[in-house]
């Protein structure tokens, strides 16, 4: 007798989150939030750390750098592994990782140990951060998926701008390390909570064995009020790629899908990686702001970094994602290079801190949900990391360019359009990707509106 079969897809897919998504939710929010904090409080505490290591300042370009490429060596290796065993084990085992290396950062005593620690913290976030993701999409309903994984990336601003925020305080009451300590505890703190409530994607379980009882398990916690028999065999109308998940990204019509979110990928976060850790330096030099300012200057993009998704959420209404993306990074542009002017009107450091969040850090959540939206469970995770990992490429050269200019003494106008330059290239692909998707929605639409077959008499 062939066992019973139920689809997973009603469960996952209906539009009340109830409470145990919405647990989900908040746990790998808070996931995400403490790894940003982790990830920018080297970026938001650089002049004093290189005080520490007495270093000049422009050297920190070597550990923004360092950074950049250990986020692209995770990104491009460690989601390969987890679309073939799963999401959970790496996701908690890299956070552990970067917690412990967030706190041997503070035993570092000049800029080479420094660059090294960073390096491996960064590869085990760039591991992680694509699992969260595509553990979050994987129990979203698709009707809301998108708005909930902008805001999942906002988390992680939120998270950054607390570094910020807190940073100058744990200075003042002891050394740059306390705030590594506070980062790093926080996030070992919640890895045993992780252990006990993280659960496996069961789309991922599905692909992997559908008769896996975890899958009714986690089910029931979804909707209390399903119910399935012992050998049930699961399963879905999510089409399982065929092969290994990279080459997935180039099949089956995908590849100038593929392209064009690794062109708008890899040049917005080489532009927020450059501003985000010479944002608060360059306002502290080129515009001569006081350190512990310009440091809270930068991380009032919390404030914008909430509101983003709102504002973006209301434009993907009427405009569509990829439009509505490329608005906001032609905005982000012009609002950078306005930084310029800092210097003659300091208040603006005030505004554009809170319009850097609000449209260039607003803009690359909706691109990295964007990304997780556009593939299958199947290639999910790589799909996030091989895009993350293009960005995180172009993020080594833009750091160091930052540096560079800095050493070369270019003025303010140079610097910040040069930085702010590439959301320009990321608009350009977005524009070429709405009108890609216009146009397969208009040579789908004929066929939608053919006459079903007449029933036979």
């Amino acid at each position: 007798m062939s066992a019973e079969q139920q689809s997973i897809d009603p469960v996952l897919d209906r539009p009340a989150m109830g409470a145990y998504r919405w647990s989900l939710y908040t746990v790998c929010g808070l996931l995400m939030a403490l790894e940003g904090y982790d990830a920018y409080v080297v970026a938001n505490l650089a002049p004093v750390i290189a005080r520490g290591l007495d270093i000049p300042i422009p050297s920190m370009a070597f550990v923004f750098t360092a950074q950049a490429a250990g986020m692209a060596v995770g990104f491009y290796t460690i989601p390969l592994v987890a679309d073939r065993v799963g999401r959970r084990n790496l996701i908690i085992a890299g956070s552990a990782m970067f917690g412990i290396l967030t706190l041997l950062s503070t035993l570092a005593t000049d800029l080479n140990s420094f660059v090294i620690v960073r390096f491996f913290a960064f590869m085990s976030l760039g591991g992680t951060m694509p699992n969260i993701i595509a553990l979050v999409a994987e129990f979203m309903p698709e009707s809301r998926r998108g708005r909930l994984l902008t805001w999942m990336f906002i988390a992680h601003g939120l998270g950054a701008s607390a570094a910020g925020l807190f940073g100058p305080t744990f200075v003042a009451w002891h050394s740059w390390q306390l705030a590594f300590w506070v980062g790093g505890v926080l996030l070992l703190a919640f890895i045993p909570f992780l252990w006990l409530h993280l659960p496996e994607s069961c789309r991922f379980l599905l692909v992997r064995n559908p008769e896996d009882p975890r899958i009714g398990e986690i089910l029931r916690r979804v909707d209390p009020n399903f119910t399935f028999a012992p050998g049930t065999r699961f399963t879905t109308a999510e089409v399982k790629g065929a092969g290994l998940p990279l080459p997935g990204l180039f099949r089956d019509g995908r590849a100038p899908m593929t392209l064009l979110l690794w062109m708008a990928m890899g040049s917005a976060l080489c532009a927020v990686a450059t501003l985000s850790a010479w944002k608060p330096t360059f306002l502290h030099v080129l515009g001569g702001i006081e350190t512990s300012t310009a440091t809270r200057m930068s991380a009032v993009s919390a404030f914008g970094a909430m509101v983003g998704p709102v504002m973006l959420t209301w434009m993907m209404k009427r405009l569509g994602m990829p439009f509505s993306l490329m608005l906001t990074l032609l905005a982000g542009f012009v609002a950078m290079t306005m930084l310029a002017l800092v210097a003659q009107f300091n208040w603006l450091g005030w505004v554009l801190g809170f319009s850097f969040g609000l449209l260039v850090i607003g803009a690359q959540a909706g691109l990295n949900s964007l990304v997780a939206s556009s593939y299958p469970t199947s290639m999910r995770s790589t799909g996030i990391g091989w895009a993350g990992g293009i960005g995180r490429v172009t993020s080594m050269i833009g750091p160091g360019l930052g540096g560079a200019m800095l050493a070369a003494g270019w003025g303010a106008w140079e610097i910040y359009t040069a930085i702010a330059a590439p959301l320009l290239l990321a608009a350009l692909a977005m524009l070429i990707f709405h009108r890609l998707k216009a146009g397969e929605a208009a040579v789908a639409a004929p066929v939608s509106r053919q006459p079903a077959p007449a029933a036979a008499e």
